[in-house]
């Protein structure tokens, strides 16, 4: 087509993209005020019984309203951030769209693959955010700000904060997916990814402090940090499967039995049922007491969770070199989905201060709403499961 048609048609595109987010937002819209509340108290002392009072004695970081448009602007904020969470298959469905003239039926599969992947990695970035990084913001904000002033919370600048830390985590889990689809596509190579990395955590790093809210440089260190973490993360998981391992329903079924157990430990842990408790007062004297020597006692769960990893990489390595893949060797190479996390959180366990812990302990859901969670997980896969099969056999 002439290039006037195609600006015409990615604006068209671009234009379902915003009706389908400004639909959305709309539909959030009305509640706004139960989301402002809820993320608000999840990060901050008090509650909505308490913060209508202005008493100095009152304990509560209670939001306060210095524009008579400030609650209005903060419930578009809400709003537009749930659209733009809703919205982002949407966008890759409707980029698909654009480019599939030119694609070939291998890459096609690949991109519509990709739709309901870009809407799971939106929810475990806002979930990181708001389980990790949110939290460990506001705990660095009061006690470095309460050593010189009286804190007093704005509702627009503090909302800004939790709005921008959201969205942004959710575009910014957004990066494996897109560093496999350029691969897989031929677009680039993980070797010219890797080659050039230095230039990469640059542009990262540029990205997190010219769009962070926070003047301090803590929020925008996180956001680069975690930016870099993904992409080495990316780059290290296509040295393992090989750059030409593409999505398929053969490969992701043969995950089912890590998915289900997978699911069902989500469910425990959201449950009301007790999670195991730390075990750093248990760790030998010796080993605490050099920790403590060299500085690095908060390193503690990083240290236990690396080395678990080790061991594990270790045995695969002597499978695979020394003993020339023994038949249990391809059962262990394909439990390492399951290994890393689960070695990871063994190591956390093993934190001297398991904050997150105590946090994720106090959701308590009740059985039936945890026993959901399990079943819209196992749902969720089995229905990318049955769209990638689909996707396969069409192509």
């Amino acid at each position: 087509m002439p290039l006037a048609q195609h600006i015409e048609e990615m604006v068209r595109r671009l234009g379902v993209v915003f009706v389908a987010m400004a639909l959305v937002s709309g539909l959030t819209f009305p509640f706004a005020d139960r989301l402002i509340t809820f993320l608000w108290y999840s990060f901050l002392e008090g509650s909505p019984q308490v913060c209508p009072t202005t008493a100095p004695s009152a304990d509560a970081a209670c939001p306060y309203l210095f524009h008579p448009l400030a609650l209005m602007f903060a419930r578009l904020k809400v709003a537009s951030l749930v659209g733009l969470v809703i919205a982002l298959p949407v966008t890759v469905y409707e980029s698909y769209l654009f480019m599939r003239p030119g694609l070939y039926p291998r890459e096609r599969r690949y991109y519509l693959a990709s739709v309901p992947t870009s809407l799971v990695l939106a929810g475990v970035g806002i979930l990181f955010a708001y389980l990790l990084v949110l939290p460990t913001l506001f705990v660095y904000f009061t006690g470095y700000t309460a050593q010189a002033a009286e804190v007093t919370f704005s509702l627009t600048e503090t909302f800004n904060l939790i709005v921008m830390m959201l969205g942004f985590f959710a575009l910014v889990f957004q990066i494996p997916l897109l560093i496999m689809l350029a691969v897989m596509m031929g677009v680039t190579s993980r070797e010219w990814l890797a080659a050039r990395r230095i230039y990469f955590w640059g542009g990262f790093a540029t990205v997190a402090f010219l769009f962070s809210p926070d003047p301090t440089g803590m929020a925008p260190i996180l956001v680069a940090a975690t930016m870099i973490v993904l992409f080495e993360g990316t780059l290290l998981l296509l040295y393992w499967t090989g750059e030409a391992a593409g999505v398929e329903a053969e490969d992701l079924a043969a995950r089912r039995p890590f998915v289900w157990l997978g699911a069902a430990l989500v469910g425990y842990v959201v449950s009301t049922a007790p999670l195991p408790g730390g075990y750093y007062e248990q760790l030998p004297a010796a080993v605490t007491s050099a920790l403590a020597d060299f500085g690095v006692t908060r390193m503690t769960p990083l240290l236990i969770g690396l080395g678990l990893i080790a061991v594990y990489e270790a045995v695969l390595y002597v499978d695979r070199n020394a003993l020339g893949r023994s038949g249990a060797y391809s059962y262990l190479a394909r439990g390492r989905v399951a290994v890393w996390p689960l070695s990871l959180f063994v190591g956390y366990l093993g934190s001297p201060d398991p904050a997150l812990l105590a946090r994720i302990d106090a959701v308590d859901l009740s059985t039936v709403e945890s026993a959901g969670v399990v079943v819209g997980l196992i749902v969720t896969y089995e229905f990318v499961l049955v769209v990638v099969d689909w996707v396969e056999n069409r192509g």
